[in-house]
């Protein structure tokens, strides 16, 4: 036997079989035992098939989605589209009262046409919907479409479905886990457990004693779990828990518990759309009582009447528009990279008062990077971020590049760093994005000796594998032994410091190896101490020259000693390297953004307090008086003193799924709008429970996507920063629009409301009603939703949590216009002659005129501030194409001939048009005389409605 396969095989058997208490060995018999397994040959194919009856397949329950025509009719429970098909139905009745010998377009026209808007408003949202998930599921990837189980003493592929209770798992590097699992023998076993629990390092795995079953998944390191990757190693485990009763699937059933949460746009909406549904009852009942006591009109005239009161009442086109508007932004933000799975979640980041951030692959890259390297009494800076070789090593003073000539000390530290590595570098050549094979820790170091120059290969191809001693949690270091090129055995060294520091003799500096000192060990432990205290992850390197590694194999031997006590002694110390998981390169200014915008974001991870606070301090996420909290503490705390302490605590380290659920359960309690971003299994029930749950589409889990409302495609957390502006920008110009729309409403119910009290005077009909509020208020409606946003928007203080869609600025704006529009229709009924026939042309101009001055009014609804001729831009290019469009389409009701029965028009003089003209600008002027005396009272007010515009805060 060869020294190489001769001290691996002694290294693997010692690591397999590590000693073990009587009471752990017979907890792992018993556990053997429960599950009618074998530790040796696994379960029989017969047993394996019972088990699968008994258990069912390992597969975690799919939410099951609703059918399509469910989500279509989900279209129609907003109160108003209620009320529009409540108010279609009675003009249908309406038109089966009518004569038999009129049109069938005269008789249902109303009807018909209110139906056909809100079939529109549905199909636009069903349509939307599903384009959100057809992008989900062009993201969701298999987790562990495979296992390799031993059964009946033979090793074989089956699907990860198959898996039971009992089976014997078979572990390497690359695996993904299956199942809940717990481990028999382990050899250098590493797993990648961030998904779960948000430690970003990987969680060295080992078969030493039992924890108990409640214990921190990162503090149990004789599992592994469900979700979770194996990164270096091998291994053999017992399969525990299938399907439900795994951790993740512990997970999903929690998710359970934690029903749908209405966005608050929808919450407003609703609440909107029940007093516009009381209004239009109490209105028409007034008027439908009113004309029954004092007039002869019957039955179905009285109904129509009626009927034509809650058509104005109603703005039909909000629903249509909202949902149009909220389209366009969902659109805008797909291609920032954002997917909005609800239209409602488009706005409701804009409402963020808070943002809960998972740090481990949201704020951070989950890559590990080295940042600094000590080496011969030097201190290196190292620049680049993750995984990519782009970067420079500098000097301490961060100005002074290493050249290619690189000192003896450093050459041999990344010599080594290279070396005593098992990890791969791979460059994704569609996406140019470098990635991992193994450790990431490895990774990291792998990029470091790119970075200095020297590409990896150009150290492995000239030296020669021999052995390896992998690492173990009790020595806490790995060696590899290699052959230069002139057959010198060397074996490389990395592992903790206070593992390997201990076993120096030797200081390599520049002048050459010398005899490490007492001095020389104290400023390496400072060196050290310093790294770990800006929370590096420091990893000591040294080499030792063997001479024949098979004659140190069988001195150890002879001495009965392992081939580690002779191999890893006298060695020659090479330097320190401090890593992390570095910052993303935009979340700072995301961060810096979410701040001046009045958003207070807080950090949850499951990873240390320490790491989590030094990357808090990075990105400026940490102010004064902050406080950093761990779960261990946050669960001895009691509610009251959490909620006391909430708006104090900035990070929340080691926290689990459960915890991170309180968090943002308390956040809302107090009245907070929450956004929870993450990316892992155990982010999924506080992604369900905010207001808005934001997942990471690349390295985020199927779980969290399936969470989330929104769904970051390209994991950038800045990505939120333009989701937040664009959330603000689309509830401003909600609230534009809405005003516009319901101002201009108003109009019509001052004019129907007081001609319908006159018994000569004929009311406008349900289509005339329809046609102004939907074809010619549509398009300006649509144009104002679609309003640049405001320069300052991301600088002003979220909007207050109780406040509605409109204040009270907006509501006597609503009255005041729409009294302006109704009397000037009333003007043009009054100066009429009282004929029935001059009546019935005049109520044609009425017609006109309710249609054109809402086109004016549309342009002093960009602000409600500033004037119309202070508006930035001046001119709104797709208002003015709304406001001619709809212009344009109104004249075809008056001049197309074969249309005027339809909407009993006529054709309209000059003298006419220029009287309609004159009445429609009059709110133009009104509008900029109550601008002047509200901004004549802005001094004295605290803060504008958040309806007005940062640059338009003052007059």
């Amino acid at each position: 036997m060869t020294a190489s396969a001769e001290t691996n095989a002694e290294t693997r058997n010692a690591a397999a079989a590590k000693p073990r208490s009587h009471s752990h060995a017979e907890a792992i018999d018993k556990l053997l035992e429960r599950l009618g397994t074998s530790a040796s040959d696994g379960l029989g194919e017969e047993v394996a098939a019972e088990h699968l009856i008994e258990h069912g397949p390992n597969l975690l329950p799919v939410a099951a989605r609703k059918p399509s025509w469910k989500r279509f009719l989900e279209q129609f429970r907003d109160p108003l589209v209620l009320t529009l098909l409540a108010a279609a139905i009675i003009a249908a009745v309406v038109g089966v009262s009518e004569k038999a010998d009129a049109s069938f377009l005269a008789r249902f026209g109303d009807a018909i046409a209110i139906m056909l808007i809100v079939i529109m408003n549905a199909v636009i949202g069903y349509y939307q919907e599903r384009r959100a998930e057809a992008a989900l599921d062009a993201l969701q990837k298999l987790a562990a479409p495979s296992a390799r189980v031993r059964r009946g003493g033979k090793v074989m592929v089956i699907p990860a479905a198959d898996v039971v209770p009992g089976d014997l798992l078979e572990l390497e590097a690359g695996d993904a886990i299956a199942a809940d699992t717990r481990l028999l023998q382990t050899v250098n076993l590493g797993a990648e457990e961030s998904s779960l629990t948000g430690e970003s390092s990987p969680v060295t795995k080992d078969v030493g004693a039992p924890v108990p079953i409640d214990a921190p998944l990162a503090e149990r390191p004789t599992m592994v779990f469900t979700g979770t990757v194996i990164v270096r190693g091998k291994g053999r485990g017992v399969v525990t828990e299938t399907g439900v009763h795994t951790e993740l699937g512990r997970i999903g059933e929690m998710m359970r518990t934690i029903g749908e949460q209405k966005t608050p746009l929808e919450e407003r909406l609703d609440k909107f759309g029940r007093l516009i549904l009381w209004i239009c009852i109490g209105l028409s009942a007034v008027l439908m009582l009113w004309g029954y006591v004092h007039t002869d009109r019957t039955w179905h005239e009285l109904l129509l009447e009626a009927v034509s009161l809650a058509v104005a009442a109603i703005p039909e086109g909000l629903p249509a528009i909202t949902t149009i508007t909220l389209a366009l932004g969902m659109q805008r933000m797909a291609r920032r990279g954002a997917i909005v799975r609800k239209l409602p979640a488009v706005e409701t980041l804009g409402a963020a008062t808070v943002i809960c951030a998972d740090k481990t692959g949201t704020l951070t890259q989950n890559e590990m990077t080295v940042r600094r390297v000590y080496a011969a009494g030097k201190l290196y800076q190292v620049t680049g971020n993750g995984y990519d070789p782009a970067g420079e090593i500098y000097e301490e003073d961060g100005k002074t590049e290493v050249g290619l000539e690189l000192p003896e000390p450093l050459n041999h530290l990344l010599a080594t760093a290279a070396l005593c590595n098992n990890a791969e570098l791979e460059r994704d050549l569609d996406t140019e994005q470098w990635t991992v094979r193994g450790d990431p820790t490895e990774g990291a170091l792998l990029t470091l000796a790119e970075k200095s120059g020297l590409a990896p290969e150009s150290f492995t191809d000239s030296n020669i594998f021999v052995a390896e001693l992998p690492f173990d949690g009790d020595r806490k270091r790995m060696t590899i032994i290699t052959r230069d090129e002139r057959g010198r055995e060397v074996a490389h060294v990395k592992g903790s410091i206070d593992a390997l520091l201990p076993l120096c003799d030797n200081l390599e500096c520049d002048s050459g190896i010398r005899a490490l000192t007492v001095a020389d060990r104290k400023e390496i432990l400072d060196q050290a101490d310093a790294m770990g205290h800006d929370a590096l992850r420091v990893l000591a390197l040294c080499r030792r020259e063997t001479g024949n590694a098979e004659g140190a194999v069988q001195e150890a031997k002879k001495s009965g000693a392992t081939a580690a006590d002779q191999l890893e002694r006298e060695l020659t110390f090479l330097g320190l390297v401090g890593m992390l998981d570095p910052p993303r390169t935009s979340v700072k200014e995301a961060v810096a953004t979410c701040s001046a915008a009045g958003i207070r974001a807080v950090m949850i991870t499951g990873d240390h307090k320490l790491t989590a606070t030094a990357i808090a301090r990075e990105i400026e996420l940490w102010e004064e008086g902050d406080e950093a909290i761990t779960g261990t503490e946050l669960a001895n705390m009691s509610q009251d003193d959490l909620d006391k302490r909430i708006m104090h605590l900035r990070v929340f380290a080691r926290t689990t799924a459960e915890q991170k659920l309180r968090i943002v359960r308390t956040f809302k309690k107090q009245g907070h709008v929450v956004a929870m971003t993450g990316d892992g299994v155990n982010d999924a029930p506080a992604l369900r429970e905010a207001h808005i749950g934001v997942a990471m589409g690349k390295a985020g889990t199927d779980v969290a996507r399936e969470a989330s409302a929104l769904v970051l495609a390209d994991d950038n957390f800045a990505t939120i920063v333009d989701a937040i502006r664009e959330g603000r920008a689309i509830y401003r110009n909600i609230q534009k629009f809405i005003f516009f729309l319901l101002s201009a409403n108003m109009g019509l119910v001052v004019a129907v409301f007081t001609v319908s009290f006159v018994a000569d005077w004929p009311p406008l009909t349900p289509l005339m009603i329809l046609w102004i509020n939907l074809v010619t208020n549509g398009l300006p409606a649509l144009a104002l939703g679609v309003d640049p946003p405001d320069r300052g928007l991301m600088e002003e203080p979220p909007r207050p949590v109780d406040e509605g869609l409109l204040v009270g600025q907006h509501y006597f704006g609503i009255a005041y216009v729409g009294t302006v529009m109704g009397a000037a229709a009333i003007i043009l009924y009054m100066t009429s002659s009282q004929e029935m026939e001059a009546l019935l042309r005049t109520r044609a101009l009425a017609f006109s005129l309710l249609a054109i001055s809402p086109l004016m009014h549309a342009l002093s609804c960009r602000s409600p501030i500033r004037s119309l001729f202070m508006s930035r831009p001046a001119i709104s290019i797709p208002l003015v194409v709304a406001m001619a469009t709809s212009a344009a389409i109104h004249l075809v009701a008056i001049l197309v001939p074969a249309l005027r029965p339809v909407f009993r028009t006529f054709p309209v003089s000059a003298t006419e048009w220029i009287w309609v003209l004159g009445l429609g600008a009059v709110v133009l002027p009104a509008m900029e005389l109550a601008k002047i005396v509200y901004r004549r009272q802005m001094p004295r007010k605290r803060r504008l409605p958040a309806s007005s515009s940062a640059t338009s805060q003052r007059p």
